[in-house]
């Protein structure tokens, strides 16, 4: 049976939904990332792998976040944590003058510019505790999924990635997912054993790295940060062709492991339903429709088939 490593990358509400439409689109063609071996998220895709993990069926995604009927499988689970969390987005006044986050990152990350900016930011005053909330009451009992789940956060004082679920930390589900969704300068760091974490998206947006030695036959990574280079030509200035860079060096670590990729990154129908604002709420229908769209059209390329067949194979065992 192939081996199938999933990542689904970071990009706030807006990412979530392009997830939604991308993993659908999969389903309907045979491969249901449930049965990834192993599935790794970061931030909005953390959220998404969390669901996936506690039974949310992918074929389900896009009609959910486009208001259409979905299996009793997954009304069961949407049952449990109600529609998408609501987030009070009104930042919070300071109670002094503001500060940089973290002085000592600042000083440990001068080769890591996306890091030092973090420690340069002030303290995010916003909280997004009910994200956490809602996944610790979808797992009940259960402190984390059965099947392995890797959720990737940084460390806001030493820059360091931390992977829960590998055994870098031992922290609840909930926790974990609501430390790798904390958008620094934003939302306000996760506190967990004396240490405070923020958005694994800071150290990179898809993470992706992680599989280059995990022994899988196969990597599907979904980036909603980033795009495709046919995307590149249409956008005002954005950081995405900066994370589709960083994207393509680390779909080579794996490749050269000699484990096949299979990558969905946004097209500019994508780009264009996504908007600028990955928080923006009402993008979400509009985002799932061009990622379905888009993603649908992807697989149907010949050029796909016999990684379409190690997916499918992994699904049908």
């Amino acid at each position: 049976m192939p081996s199938v490593g999933v990542v689904l990358g970071a990009g706030g509400i807006v990412g979530a939904a392009y997830h939604g439409g991308v993993l659908t689109a999969l389903a309907e063609a045979g491969f249901d990332a449930r049965h990834a071996d192993l599935l790794v998220g970061t931030s909005a895709g953390s959220g998404v792998a969390a669901s996936l993990r506690a039974g949310f069926p992918p074929i389900d995604l896009a009609a959910r976040n486009l208001g259409r009927p979905i299996s009793a499988e997954a009304a069961a689970i949407v049952e449990i944590t109600g529609g998408p969390p609501i987030i009070d987005f009104r930042p919070q006044p300071f109670s002094r003058a503001p500060l940089p986050s973290s002085p000592k990152l600042l000083l440990k990350s001068i080769r890591h510019p996306t890091k030092a900016l973090v420690g340069l930011l002030p303290t995010g005053t916003i909280s997004n505790a009910v994200i956490g909330e809602r996944i610790t009451a979808l797992y009940g009992d259960r402190s984390w999924p059965d099947e392995p789940l890797w959720v990737c956060a940084v460390d806001l004082d030493t820059g360091d990635r931390v992977v829960f679920g590998r055994g870098d930390v031992q922290a609840p589900i909930g926790v974990a997912i609501q430390a790798s969704s904390s958008i620094p300068g934003f939302f306000q760091p996760v506190e967990h054993g004396g240490r405070r974490y923020v958005d694994g998206g800071v150290h990179s947006p898809t993470n992706a790295d992680l599989l280059a030695d995990a022994g899988c036959d196969i990597v599907v990574i979904v980036s909603p940060m980033s795009a495709t280079r046919l995307a590149h030509g249409a956008l005002l200035p954005t950081a995405r062709p900066l994370h589709a860079r960083r994207l393509a060096h680390e779909v080579e670590q794996i490749r050269r492991a000699g484990t096949q990729v299979l990558t969905f990154q946004p097209m500019p129908g994508d780009v264009a339903a996504m908007g600028r604002n990955p928080m923006d709420a009402r993008r979400r229908p509009a985002t799932t429709e061009a990622a379905l769209a888009s993603a649908r059209t992807r697989l149907a390329d010949p050029e796909l088939a016999e990684r379409l067949a190690l997916l499918r194979a992994a699904s049908s065992s």
